[in-house]
């Protein structure tokens, strides 16, 4: 079975790297103390939060926690942050509670405790959050802190991809098609990741290469294929790098074009993905081609790719 890209994907990214984030649109409303904050008045927003939050208003107290966890407007300090996603959690709020659970998880601005991390994301999610499912969905694969239950991970995980969470569809992709928690299915598998790869998500636009390429869940398509792999190559993906290399030193379901593959190989490479096969290939190329690859590298590099061969 492939594993479920905990690594990639996982509790400690989900809320971007650096900070915890609620949605503060979710957690305030349209009031002013929000507006303040779209806007960029981050001072304004903390005073007009501060004033309502000390009146119990737990969608203020949220925003300030927001506040707080970025450092807008403010000196960053987890701690207060924590104190007031708290303050707000307990009374009721699902996206404070959402953050309280990412802070306990991650140990920011709190002791890390696993236990009731879970515990925060199970009372979002019961209240609908969509990325709080996630989380427990992830919990349930790992087994720490509540039972190994691929089933129970597979439902979760369903919640949040039909409300459009494109880390839910990617890892729902991979239990249909592996059989795991869910009954295999390798037309729903594709599905799945397909749409996951319509939202720009380059672990997705890999996976559905392949599947393309292999006919997983359809007919076998290269052509269509290609193209993903290609917009995954493009985003700098390595595994997509590499396997554009190798389409173009074969010249399969493309015109055979060794510099272009010598150029993504490099590109590859550079990025950790290792392949003696195309070490060997470029090293039969003449010194022309190869100064023409480092040139579509540098072109790449600067975000202006071009020279690639059309598609048959």
């Amino acid at each position: 079975m492939r594993p479920i890209a905990l690594a990639a994907i996982g509790i400690a990214l989900l809320a971007g790297a650096g900070s915890l984030t609620v949605n503060p649109a979710r957690a305030a409303g349209g009031d002013t103390a929000y507006g303040a904050y779209q806007r960029g008045y981050y001072l304004t927003a903390f005073r007009t939060a501060l004033e309502r939050a000390q009146n119990g208003d737990t969608a203020a107290q949220t925003l300030l926690g927001e506040l707080y966890a970025k450092g807008l407007g403010i000196p960053k300090d987890m701690k207060q942050a924590v104190w007031w996603y708290s303050q707000a959690a307990v009374a009721g709020n699902r996206e404070a509670q959402f953050a309280l659970a990412l802070a306990l998880a991650r140990g920011e601005g709190t002791p890390k405790d696993e236990e009731k991390a879970a515990g925060w994301f199970q009372t979002a999610a019961n209240k609908g959050h969509v990325e709080a499912h996630y989380n427990l969905a992830l919990i349930h694969v790992e087994g720490r802190v509540r039972q190994r239950d691929m089933k129970k991970a597979a439902e979760l995980l369903t919640f949040a991809a039909e409300r459009g969470h494109t880390p839910s569809q990617y890892n729902l992709a991979l239990l249909y098609s592996e059989g795991a928690g869910v009954e295999k299915n390798p037309a729903e598998a594709l599905r799945w990741m397909q749409t996951a790869a319509e939202s720009g998500m380059p672990l997705a636009e890999v996976e559905l290469a392949i599947m393309l390429f292999k006919g997983e869940g359809t007919e076998v398509n290269e052509t269509e294929a290609i193209k993903w792999f290609r917009r995954a190559a493009e985003k700098g993906n390595p595994v997509a790098q590499n396997r554009l290399a190798r389409i173009y030193a074969n010249g399969r379901g493309v015109k055979l074009d060794a510099v272009e593959a010598a150029k993504w190989h490099i590109l590859a490479r550079a990025a950790g993905a290792s392949d003696v096969w195309l070490d060997g290939f470029i090293g039969s190329l003449d010194d022309e081609q190869i100064e023409e690859a480092d040139k579509r590298v540098r072109k790449w590099a600067q975000g202006l790719s071009f020279g690639t061969s059309d598609v048959n």
